[in-house]
């Protein structure tokens, strides 16, 4: 019924898969089971004919209710990191099949490892290093990014602590990168981080390069620049 046939999905398949979409299931129902003690909730899972184990996850109602609807059975939302969790460390699933009574995609626990991979490096925090005696040109952008900025003005007031932003672009020897400069407080990695998954699905053809304020170089690059957000006092 099922082939782990590994697909090759188009990058923007891709890229909904591990980085947005949530996705839908059934679980037996047992009243002291919480969604995130994956370890207590008994899945339903789809069997091949030559008995091969899947984790089924559905993309909306309209294709979890091909499967039926079961008595004592709950709906439970996850996302690709959660069934990546369950996948990985039960030896006895093969993978994951999105759709399965649809267009099914079928992820083998082979591919699924190196997609967790995959999105690993997309989040790794980019922080711009400065070689001694870089060409580098600093300059205010032509074309403002109307929405990254306003996500990551979005994504200042959740954080809480950062005072001031800055948006450049910049233009090194390699290539052309948005450079993001940040006065805040607390933890550089946890900030950068947040702020790069805000960002991701803005940025284009383009980098997003960032720095602290407290950095000469950056202070440098904002004098005569307004910064595009102030936290509101």
């Amino acid at each position: 019924m099922y082939e782990d046939n590994n697909p090759r999905l188009e990058n923007e398949v891709l890229e909904e898969i591990i980085m947005k979409v949530n996705f839908l299931s059934y679980i037996n129902s047992d009243q002291n089971n919480t969604e995130t003690d994956f370890e207590n909730i008994n899945f339903n899972v789809l069997t091949t004919d030559d008995n091969k184990i899947y984790l089924p996850a559905f993309t909306d109602l309209e294709e979890l209710a091909k499967w039926g609807i079961p008595s004592n059975m709950d709906t439970i939302t996850l996302n690709f990191d959660n069934y990546v969790e369950i996948i990985l460390e039960n030896e006895n699933i093969e993978g994951l099949v999105i759709n399965p009574f649809g267009d099914l995609y079928i992820l083998s626990k082979e591919w699924l490892r190196e997609l967790k991979d995959m999105k690993k490096d997309r989040l790794k925090v980019n922080e711009v290093r400065i070689e001694a005696n870089s060409k580098i040109l600093i300059s205010e952008p032509k074309h403002l990014p109307t929405m990254m900025i306003e996500t990551i003005k979005n994504c200042c007031d959740n954080l809480g602590n950062i005072k001031k932003a800055w948006l450049l672009e910049m233009i090194t020897e390699k290539d052309k990168s948005w450079l993001l400069i940040l006065d805040f407080e607390g933890d550089k990695n946890y900030i950068f981080s947040k702020i790069s998954q805000a960002a991701r699905n803005y940025l284009g053809n383009m980098y997003l390069d960032m720095l602290p304020y407290e950095d000469d170089f950056a202070r440098n690059s904002v004098q005569n620049h307004k910064a595009f957000y102030t936290k509101n006092k």
